[in-house]
């Protein structure tokens, strides 16, 4: 590992008063027009869908993946365990006061009060939050050496700063020094200060701060339980979102007198049996997950070793795997190279899939606060946790062995450099499980991976629920295999809300097209994901711009004249095109690609560049590309097969286009010329988006559509054999996959010659020579 890795930091990457590089905006498309109150209903009908995807209950075994992985700190975390239940006896009355605020259920023949329960959850906020603070105490009193002290903050039912929504945390933990001063009785809630400011300063609670929340229900009945988990899937989204060093989260639900302890992974959430606060054994329980979490490792709290925050100069230190790194090896296998940001332009904002991060970075070390403010970047760092195999060399989706290929491949000095990324350093992550170890033969690095952070619970899981009658749909095949991946690519890209002009958005598409097209021919690697996150742009020297395609995230490797059906459904809403929506057993091909591209186009030609002509979200459901993102992913395939069948179709959403945007007119003519090109084909059953019927006759060669016309139907109807027949349903959109080759020519040609001919006629300057070049 680095040696910058024994830099001053503490696991949250965070300072009590946070002061953080500057962070860009989340990932997706923006939730158009609505309020506050409308994305924090989508937020918790998103946390429900979550919920019934992701969540496992009664899963044994959680507890012990907090335990330390080192000897000496496992056997010290004992010790103090018994120290502290000995020490915390006296305090179990106290604490048993407060759970009897709780209840299993409402009294028999009561009705629910809503401003009751509320009243009685709150009033055991404060029993609970003084008995955690003495388990603290007694921590620190206990002769053992733990690695930091768990404290709750001061504020209970806090708003939260800098939250997405209004969000009010029950019972927020955090991280803190083992010198710390550990309040106790009402000390811990003296918020006195000299003035009014400074109490309110500091009481305010950040999620860059929050290790785990607590939610807390009155009563333990399944609608009890059920807002707990829904509040803490959405309270954590919001940690993964500010901490950019997070692997994965810890939290805690106690409804009634049962506690529960939770672990957020990608694409999981794992609840653990029910714990009885009420008796000895559960409480000893709770002790003994506290005094874990005071001395285990970085790693085992759901942090990112590899990934650290310093304090002084004040930025992110991240390791990324060298490209020398070597995987038969294993102390080559975490060779790294070490590079330093100050800027976060994507965060984790989604609490599950990818869990995709990225950070402008540069190489050169800064020593001191003016540095970091005048750092210069120099690649662009991607964190992620995509499916993968287990075997990197059987890993078809590897975006490293990808971008090698690529670099191997492309012809270099042409005028297509730059539309491009370029792979600096890269591998999946590993990590030292016990960098406390002495045993210098035996570093014990691991790959960061879901069976290596889960174990035994993975495969009991999986187990059960592979191919079980009674698994949900989405649990039949377990829990997927997923990797850390972490890589720094250059040249850094610009996204598109920052182009100037319509004219320089058709330059950068084209450019990137080219780019999608010649890595295709040249390298065997379909892209599969073209969308307003993965086309961007550089600005030349002159002022001009070049489009860059990246993340090859997506990307599978396709052998030449392969009819091999690749089924796996990938893309990005409302970019889909209609075989992933439908995740049919329809080829992908380049062509799946040009139909985002289509889709991407109409986005921005309705919305804007940078989203300024969006609507209010009434409004927006209301436009005809409205349904592009509302409904099923099988109704939104159906919107689009309408909309793309015919040019009349097609209109409804070219017509409502913001027509009051500069040189409009060239966006509505080219997405409408690319629709023509890959819809209307003269090619057998290859026109339109609507599948065919066709009557296949069993005792005869005739075959035709139920359009044929009148003197074939004339004939049939007169014929005196009894000849029977077969539906047959044709798809154009499989049909083209067989012209494969000749459409994506036709679409290149027209973008590159045509189009770019435009922008010269229009004085563009910048309009890159390449451009004018025809296939």
């Amino acid at each position: 590992m680095s040696a910058s890795s024994s830099a001053s930091i503490n696991p949250a990457g965070v300072t009590s008063t946070p002061s953080h590089p500057s962070r860009g905006s989340g990932r997706g498309i923006p939730e158009l027009g609505q309020t506050e109150k409308q994305y924090s209903t989508v937020m918790k009908k998103q946390a429900q869908r979550h919920i019934d995807d992701y969540l496992r209950t009664d899963i044994k075994g959680i507890l012990e993946l907090s335990r330390p992985v080192n000897k000496d700190k496992a056997q010290a975390s004992e010790r103090t365990i018994n120290t502290v239940v000995q020490k915390t006896k006296i305090f179990f009355e106290e604490f048993d006061n407060a759970v009897k605020l709780q209840q299993l259920s409402p009294p028999e023949g009561s009705a629910r009060s809503v401003k009751d329960d509320l009243v009685k959850e709150r009033d055991s906020y404060k029993p609970l939050t003084l008995f955690i603070s003495k388990v603290a105490n007694a921590i620190q009193k206990s002769g053992e050496t733990p690695s930091r002290l768990l404290l709750p903050h001061k504020r209970t039912d806090t708003a939260m700063v800098n939250a997405e929504t209004n969000s009010r945390v029950d019972i927020a933990l955090k991280c803190s020094d083992v010198s710390s001063k550990v309040a106790m009785g009402e000390e811990f809630f003296d918020s006195s200060a000299s003035t009014k400011k400074e109490r309110e300063d500091k009481n305010k609670a950040y999620y860059e701060d929050i290790f785990a929340i607590i939610e807390v229900k009155r009563y333990a009945t399944a609608s009890d339980q059920a807002s707990a988990f829904e509040q803490l899937v959405r309270y954590t989204r919001e940690v993964y979102d500010k901490q950019h060093n997070r692997r994965f989260a810890w939290g805690l639900t106690i409804c009634g007198f049962e506690l529960c302890i939770c672990l957020f992974g990608s694409n999981y959430i794992l609840a653990s049996e029910k714990l009885g606060l009420q008796t000895d054994a559960g409480k000893q329980q709770l002790i003994r997950l506290l005094v874990y979490w005071s001395f285990c490792e970085d790693h085992r709290l759901g942090y990112d070793p590899t990934i650290r925050r310093l304090e002084y100069p004040g930025c992110w230190e991240i390791d990324v795997p060298s490209l020398n790194a070597s995987e038969a090896d294993p102390v080559q296998k975490v060779k790294v190279e070490t590079f330093y940001s100050n800027t976060v332009i994507v965060s984790a904002d989604r609490q599950f899939g990818r869990l995709t991060r990225c950070f402008l970075a540069s190489r050169q070390k800064p020593e001191s606060n003016t540095q970091v403010g005048a750092m210069k970047h120099d690649v662009i760092i991607k964190d992620a946790w995509p499916e993968s195999e287990k075997d990197a060399n059987d890993d078809r989706r590897d975006e490293v062995a990808h971008l090698k290929t690529i670099h191997t491949h492309m012809p270099k000095g042409v005028e297509t450099d730059g539309t491009y990324p370029t792979l600096e350093a890269g591998s999946r992550v590993c990590f030292s499980r016990d960098p406390h170890s002495s045993e210098s033969e035996d570093p014990d690095f691991v790959e960061d991976n879901t069976s290596s952070l889960l174990g035994d619970i993975l495969v009991d899981i999986n187990k059960s629920e592979s191919g079980s009658a009674e698994a949900p749909e989405s649990r039949k095949k377990g829990i997927a295999y997923r990797v850390h991946k972490r890589i720094a690519t250059s040249p850094i890209g610009e996204p598109l809300r920052r182009l100037d002009s319509i004219l320089e958005l058709i330059i950068v598409v084209a450019d990137a097209m080219r780019a999608h097209h010649d890595i295709l021919a040249k390298c065997g690697i379909l892209h599969r994901d073209i969308s307003n996150n993965n086309v961007m742009f550089s600005r030349t020297e002159e002022g001009g711009v070049k489009g860059l395609l990246i993340d090859f995230d997506h990307a599978i490797g396709v052998e030449p004249g392969s009819r091999k059906c690749h089924q796996q459904r990938s893309g990005t809403l409302p970019f889909m095109s209609v075989n992933n929506l439908e995740n049919n057993g329809n080829k992908r091909t380049s062509l799946d690609d040009w139909e985002s591209l289509i889709y991407l186009l109409c986005w921005i030609g309705t919305f804007g560049l940078r989203n300024e002509h969006a609507p209010d979200q009434q409004t927006q459901e209301s436009l005809h590309i409205g349904r592009w993102t509302s409904g099923t992913l099988e109704t939104i395939a159906r919107s689009k097969r309408t909309d793309l069948d015919s040019e009349r179709n097609f209109s409804r959403i070219t017509s409502q286009f913001y027509y009051k945007s500069k040189n409009i007119r060239f966006l509505t003519s080219l997405v409408k010329s690319l629709r023509r090109i890959l819809i209307d084909r003269d090619e057998e059953n290859c026109k339109g988006a609507s599948v065919i019927e066709k009557e296949i006759y069993e005792q005869s060669s005739l075959s035709e559509t139920k359009t044929n016309d009148q003197a074939f139907l004339e004939m049939i109807e007169n014929s005196e054999t009894d000849e029977e027949y077969v539906v047959e349903h044709v798809d154009p959109f499989n049909m083209r996959a067989g012209h494969v080759d000749n459409i994506c020519k036709e679409l290149l040609s027209s973008m590159l010659e045509k189009y770019a001919r435009i922008l010269v006629n229009n004085k563009i300057a910048e309009a890159p020579n390449h451009l004018l070049q025809t296939l």
